[in-house]
């Protein structure tokens, strides 16, 4: 799987990975001030802006796999620094998932470079990841899951929006 893959590639798969995880430690507490007293997960209330990295990446990069390497280096890397999530192995599925689906979205549209793709790609992949959470490590019964989905697409589409604005102005400045 890796052989498509050049090391540009892989370095910045790794890069948007690394980068994904490391504003968890700073954005988490923030989202938790305002999600903790409202009663609504922290995960899927900020998941769009933690699964930009993962349409940037898919976006950059555009080779099969792509998204589920992320997946994979985010969850090795969550495991790694437990300042970053105390999933566990859990996290093998929680980030890997996200990042499949991420693929199976962008191969599946065919204007993958526009707008509605990257709100497509990040929803979807945030829907998963909240969706899988709550089911698997908070056991959410299912009138709750409908809620957690319903606000992981608005963040999504946030996160969405986010990764096509950075992704248009490093295309204007010619870095990708």
């Amino acid at each position: 799987m890796l052989k498509n893959f050049s090391v540009k590639d892989l370095i910045l798969i790794a890069a948007l990975a690394a980068i994904g995880i490391s504003i968890k430690p700073i954005v988490g507490p923030i989202v938790k001030m305002f999600s903790t007293p409202l009663g609504i997960p922290g995960g899927s209330f900020a998941g769009g802006f933690y699964m930009m990295w993962l349409v940037l990446a898919v976006m950059m990069v555009g080779k099969p796999f792509s998204g589920t390497i992320f997946g994979i280096l985010q969850a090795i890397g969550v495991m790694i620094f437990p300042f970053a999530g105390n999933q566990g192995a859990i996290s093998l599925i929680t980030y890997t998932v996200p990042g499949l689906l991420a693929d199976l979205v962008f191969f599946l549209l065919l204007y993958r470079k526009h707008l509605v793709a990257h709100l497509l790609i990040c929803a979807m992949a945030n829907i998963a990841g909240s969706v899988i959470a709550a089911v698997l490590i908070f056991r959410h019964p299912p009138l709750i899951l409908i809620g957690i989905a319903c606000l992981a697409l608005a963040s999504g589409i946030v996160g969405g929006y986010l990764s096509y604005s950075i992704y248009i102005s490093l295309k204007k400045m010619r870095i990708i």
